[in-house]
């Protein structure tokens, strides 16, 4: 039994996105890093952070995960239509996790932006999950 449920929510959530045939005939690849040249779009998941959501009868945590969206698109429409794939595909999905009950997966934030030299558009949703250690 694992006592944090990052890395299986990490992994369901590229499960999810992995296995959406739209999503996936859209992008490159969803990568973990990306390599250098890598065609656009892509996504990445970031590695996130974990809190303590514990109560007196369960152990839980309050994770934030991001998603992070790259396009060579010269306006923000292909990063917010990408986003809303995905954030439809996980938003209040109840994912399978080993050793921990997802209890709730939710939108929380989204920011769209051109990165340093201006020719990549950089999109970031941020998901809030809770889960319950299973014991």
């Amino acid at each position: 039994m694992t006592q944090f449920a990052m890395q299986s929510l990490w992994q369901a959530v590229y499960d999810k996105l992995a296995s959406d045939n739209n999503l996936m005939s859209t992008i490159s690849g969803i990568l973990d890093p990306a390599p250098e040249g890598q065609k656009l779009p892509y996504i990445t998941i970031g590695d996130g952070s974990a809190t303590d959501w514990s109560a007196k009868d369960f152990k839980g945590q309050e994770h934030l995960i991001d998603i992070h969206i790259w396009s060579g698109h010269k306006g923000g429409s292909e990063v917010r239509k990408l986003s809303d794939q995905v954030a439809t595909l996980l938003s209040g999905q109840n994912l399978n996790l080993d050793g921990h009950e997802l209890v709730g997966l939710n939108f929380f934030f989204y920011e769209n932006f051109f990165d340093g030299d201006g020719q990549v558009n950089h999109g970031i949703l941020r998901f809030r999950g809770r889960t319950i250690q299973i014991l």
